[in-house]
């Protein structure tokens, strides 16, 4: 019996990887490279691969490496060994040919048109149809495939649609069981209109959104990036995805498991082939075991009496603070101070974890040692700040925060060089009228893409709401705005089916503006935090940080203490400083290789009076 039958257009591609000779090309009017077809095999490295033009034979190879029964409708399609060949029939061939990675020129030949065609009685009943993109999609066609579907009311539909959509196509599309579509998935996934495809059983209809950013099936959604540059990515990876996605969903698999598969075989399927149900067991099984510690590690940071050391400064910024205490800085300088820091006897005792930025990262001890694993045989975990500054809404000039392009690459690079947590600040100013609607749901909306690419390579995301404290807004102003802020903010991330259990937020205290007149007490600092916190942060949260928002260094330690006297809180909470733990130390060091002792001991202090803080 067929599972499922195909429907698409089919040839056979021969790849030319092209040696050195290159006189064999000919540079047009127009500027592109033709190859002179009159050359001698021979003379150049080259292999095959059978492929497709539009996915069709990719998508057989593909279902069947994993194990899932397919057939290439009406025609005489079948797979010997792994390999696609033509039963008794001559394949039809285009020249592919590359040269620096990218396809230079391709010559096409005759497409294999495969229109649809009765089933014969003998292949039993098909499970499943796949209308490739590539098909020639006809009113003929729909209203055979319709008429099949009556007769055959077990058999589902799935349809990997066409950028641009004819009518037929669109009808085709809303008879689809499962949709596939080349597009960004939209912010409301209940949305009725989907790429401008009227669904007519949106309760029922499962559509798959393929970007070079992003797999979505449904709730279920994964990360990827087309940042390869070979022919792969070209030319079969996106029906690579489709068949993926369907093999796992026709097998019973979940929409998380279709699409976590669907990314992994993206990502490392080849020319060669893609990837067998073996080897994507064993990675998804990788996966699974990364994602699973996410609610470890948030608690190992959370644990009692301990807090996190912010050392994320960039090194434009900690050059101005380390100016501003009169240390000339460099990048050497800056490597010196932040060996202060993470080496400072008994850090572990009070941290749990230390953010760094991406230039500290990459730096050692004396000793030859980097610090992120200088840090990590310590039991100290290490965390990155990963967010690239910031830049100002056209419609409002506030501040959004800029990261998000090539994030995924990025945490992974990060997840490998043994980072567990990472964070990203979205900064909110009050001023008359301000936030705005627009900045909230801005930042809120890029906290929550955060966390869920955090949490899809294995790391615990730190959501940070800074509310900053410049301005004469009272502490009554801070409270209604962090409420307003962190309320967004876990909308969002519910939205992205952020897991809370693995993730953290860093936030600022209720206070008053610099410049009010009226400064809140200590208790009143305290017992305004704790009331925001209770009404805006959900239970099953793994953790509350405070941040110091510039505050004097013994002021945060009371207000800490303060907040944490107003519990008891659903959650842990802690604290998660910069400055408010560094000032006395630069202060200290003064540059001076003779002062490091006595400014680890200043570090020290601080850790040791906040820890009592939050005890």
């Amino acid at each position: 019996m067929s599972k499922i039958l195909i429907i698409g257009n089919v040839l056979k591609d021969v790849y030319l990887k092209l040696d050195d000779r290159q006189n064999d090309f000919e540079t047009d009017s127009n500027g592109i490279d033709w190859m002179n077809l009159g050359f001698n095999g021979e003379a150049h490295s080259f292999f095959r691969r059978t492929s497709v033009y539009g996915g069709a034979a990719v998508s057989l190879s593909v279902l069947d490496r994993l194990g899932v029964e397919a057939t290439i409708l009406n025609s005489k399609t079948e797979v010997r060994d792994g390999e696609i060949v033509w039963a008794d029939e001559a394949a039809d061939y285009r020249y592919i040919f590359s040269r620096n990675g990218e396809i230079t020129y391709f010559v096409p030949s005759s497409r294999k048109a495969t229109d649809w065609a009765m089933p014969a009685a003998s292949q039993g009943a098909a499970e499943w149809i796949l209308v490739d993109r590539s098909t020639n999609v006809s009113a003929k066609l729909v209203d055979e495939i319709k008429n099949f579907l009556k007769f055959s009311p077990a058999t589902k539909l799935a349809v990997h649609a066409e950028k641009h959509t004819t009518p037929a196509g669109k009808v085709l599309a809303e008879m689809a069981d499962i949709l596939f579509l080349e597009s960004e998935p939209p912010v409301h996934t209940n949305e009725k209109i989907v790429d401008k495809i009227e669904v007519d059983k949106p309760n029922t209809q499962l559509v798959c959104h393929i970007s070079p950013r992003k797999i979505a099936l449904g709730e279920a959604e994964e990360s990827w990036s087309l940042s390869r540059t070979d022919m792969m990515t070209h030319l079969t990876i996106y029906s690579t995805i489709v068949a993926t996605v369907l093999g796992v969903i026709s097998a019973g698999g979940s929409a998380a498991d279709a699409v976590l598969w669907a990314r992994l075989n993206a990502e490392h399927a080849t020319l060669e082939g893609s990837l067998s149900m073996r080897k994507l067991q064993e990675l998804a099984k990788g996966e699974a075991e990364k994602r699973a510690n996410l609610k470890l590690i948030a608690q190992s940071l959370m644990a009692p009496r301990k807090g996190i050391l912010a050392a994320d400064e960039s090194a434009n910024t900690l050059t101005e603070r380390l100016v501003s205490f009169g240390i000339a800085a460099n990048d050497t300088r800056r490597r010196s101070y932040r060996e202060l820091l993470l080496t400072t006897p008994e850090l572990r005792d009070y941290a749990s974890g230390v953010i760094l930025s991406d230039e500290t990262a990459r730096q050692e001890t004396e000793r030859g040692q980097n610090f992120v694993d200088y840090l990590t045989n310590r039991g100290i975990i290490p965390g990155i700040k990963v967010d690239q500054g910031l830049a100002k809404l056209a419609l409002t000039g506030e501040d959004y925060t800029l990261g998000l392009e090539g994030l995924t690459e990025r945490l992974r690079t990060y997840y490998d060089m043994g980072f567990r947590f990472a964070k990203w600040r979205a900064k909110f100013v009050i001023e008359r009228d301000k936030p705005t609607f627009i900045a909230v749901e801005k930042n809120a909306e890029l906290l929550a893409s955060f966390a869920r690419e955090c949490q899809s390579v294995g790391l615990v995301p730190i959501v940070e709401s800074d509310v900053v404290r410049d301005g004469d807004y009272t502490a009554e102003k801070d409270i209604e705005v962090t409420d307003r802020v962190l309320t967004a903010i876990f909308a969002k991330l519910e939205e992205r089916h952020v897991d809370l259990a693995g993730c953290l937020l860093k936030t600022n205290m209720i206070l008053a503006g610099k410049k009010a007149v009226i400064q809140p007490t200590a208790n009143e600092v305290g017992m305004a935090t704790a009331a925001v916190l209770k009404h805006a942060v959900p239970k099953y949260l793994a953790g509350v940080l405070l941040l110091s928002g510039g505050q004097e260094a013994t002021e945060a330690t009371k207000n800490l203490a303060a907040i944490k006297q107003n519990g008891p809180f659903p959650w842990p909470v802690s604290f998660a400083f910069g400055r408010a733990l560094q000032d006395s130390v630069m202060a200290t060091w003064k540059g001076k290789p003779e002062n490091v002792k006595a400014a680890q001991a200043a570090l020290r202090r601080r850790l040791q009076e906040n820890a009592e803080a939050v005890r």
